[in-house]
């Protein structure tokens, strides 16, 4: 859990802070309050939080003097302001002194957990925290229940009632269902580097959770993923007009919050589905309208039905459903099925369409979640350095386009191929072992484990935590502390000295993290 440090005045507000937000459903948890800046510097040290959220008007010492002072002496510890609007200047001042993110009163909430999630390490914290889910959320069986439903769509009539009970048990009378598309600009934001494509998918998945915990309607919904991550919302509303009058006002909060906080553009389409068999032509019918959009917007287009429907995206299908188990030759064929559709098109009268170069786009993203998903790293299969996009670029003619595809999938499965089974345990334990053998050094990071086990940080982190019950941050400290404790108890190494060899730079820092482990500083621990 990510310790939370609130500050501030107002017994009102500070109310209103531990109520606002399910703190441990985003891997957070408050751990002290303090009413002004003098008392939250004497708890520091008792409660040592990874976040102090404070305010900047207090008595004694106000928020400016406590940010500083943190940020001097626990660098370690990460400090948001709540400033309100005649503040503002005070805030940006802050951030010259090591402050790192403010935010400005009135705020939504969305706001105030994205700020927390960004700062640094926490998105893939909150992640790997197996509480990131609420009731809202569905398993993973109804999940791929619904990715079938609006790949495969549901061509047998007979079972439309059970399958219908099945998606909502409760389901009201009314048969008509609203589908929401969530694309998110995973080129701009991933800036050409597979780290960054990782990090969006982290961040798809915290944006989902938002989003549930946000939407408020007349009936009930499933949030669920398609196969290139975007966000999917199936909703089922009380009456016809309930329907009719839903403006999507949360999605439009959605879009300009995430924009605002993270910098990710995003677009979302609102699609109508008549009964459970329309809702794949729905799907379709949005991820269509998308193609060639620009990002920022909601798109209402349950009155548009002169959409072109995606007659390639049974060849998409069938490319996942071969990338999943393996079968390099049925990928291929899948390929050049798709390939001879555009290229059948574009003989004809039609042009090659914007759509139509969607579905390559969809099919590198489709591989590229895939390879994360699965826990690979991007890098370690292509190389350092490698980007999609870039390499896709070069390719000169649409027949070097048709092989670079092929290529980056068969490349991807022989590397599955070339691994063992078992790949938890021997994740967890290699992970182990590579602490236990570099934790003197200072610069010891999560992603040179993930480098060192050709692994991506997120599979990482959750296998690690899954099999050792900790996560990856407490046992380094765990070992580290046990380490330096030896040391102490059976040495007369200087303190300076001990902290270097067990890996910390910064005595000081080292001594608090001491403390807050074993509950008394090093200097008090009796030698054996």
């Amino acid at each position: 859990m990510i310790k939370i440090m609130i500050v501030d005045d107002m017994p009102i507000f500070l109310e209103y802070l531990r109520g606002c937000i399910d703190w441990n459903s985003y891997g957070f948890e408050i751990c002290c309050e303090a009413h002004d800046g003098k008392e939250a510097l004497e708890k520091l040290d008792e409660y040592y939080p990874d976040v102090v959220l404070t305010d900047i008007t207090m008595p004694y010492i106000n928020g400016l003097e406590l940010a500083e002072r943190i940020t001097r002496d626990y660098p370690d510890i990460s400090v948001i302001l709540i400033t309100g609007n005649n503040e503002f200047e005070y805030a940006r001042k802050a951030v010259k002194i090591g402050v790192c993110d403010y935010i400005v009163k009135p705020f939504e909430k969305e706001e105030l957990i994205l700020s927390l999630l960004k700062l640094h390490d926490n998105i893939d914290k909150a992640v790997e925290n197996e509480n990131t889910t609420t009731e809202k959320e569905i398993d993973e069986q109804l999940s791929d229940e619904l990715k079938a439903l609006i790949y495969a769509g549901l061509k047998d009539k007979e079972n439309v009632e059970a399958w219908e009970k099945k998606i909502f048990p409760n389901r009201h009378e009314y048969g008509g269902y609203l589908l929401a598309l969530v694309k998110f600009d995973a080129i701009a934001f991933s800036m050409n580097t597979a780290d960054s494509r990782e990090q969006l998918i982290n961040w798809e998945k915290l944006i989902a959770k938002l989003l549930a915990d946000k939407l408020d309607i007349d009936g009930q919904f499933r949030l669920y993923h398609d196969f290139e991550n975007n966000i999917v919302v199936l909703m089922n509303f009380e009456s016809e007009e309930a329907l009719d009058e839903y403006k999507g006002y949360e999605f439009k909060d959605i879009i300009q919050i995430v924009k605002n906080q993270l910098g990710i553009g995003s677009s979302i389409v609102l699609t109508k589905a008549v009964d459970i068999v329309a809702i794949k032509p729905a799907y379709e019918k949005g991820l269509n309208f998308l193609a060639g959009k620009g990002f920022g917007q909601l798109w209402d287009i349950r009155k548009n039905e002169d959409i072109e429907i995606l007659a390639s995206i049974d060849a998409i299908i069938l490319l996942n459903k071969y990338l999943e188990s393996l079968q390099a030759d049925a990928v291929e064929d899948a390929i050049n099925t798709l390939w001879k559709q555009l290229a059948d098109k574009q003989k004809g009268d039609n042009n090659v369409t914007l759509s139509d170069m969607n579905l390559l786009s969809s099919a590198i993203s489709i591989l590229m979640t895939n390879i994360i998903n699965s826990g690979f790293s991007i890098e370690n299969i292509y190389g350092e350095g490698f980007s999609p996009e870039k390499f896709m670029e070069g390719a000169k003619t649409a027949e070097e386009l048709r092989q670079n595809v092929i290529y980056l999938y068969r490349k991807r499965i022989d590397f599955e191929k070339g691994k063992n089974d078992s790949r938890t345990r021997s994740v967890a334990i290699g992970a182990k072992e590579y602490i236990e053998q570099n934790y003197s050094n200072n610069y010891l990071s999560i992603s040179d484990i993930s480098e060192n086990l050709s692994v991506n940080q997120t599979y990482l982190r959750k296998m690690f935590k899954s099999e050792m019950n900790m996560t990856l941050s407490e046992y380094i400290t765990s070992y580290r502390m046990q380490e330096a404790k030896k040391l102490i108890t059976t040495t007369s190494d200087k303190l300076s000295e001990i902290a270097e060899k067990v890996g910390y730079s910064d005595v000081s820092y080292f001594s608090n993290v001491f403390k807050k482990f074993y509950g008394i500083s090093p200097r008090s621990m009796n030698k054996e």
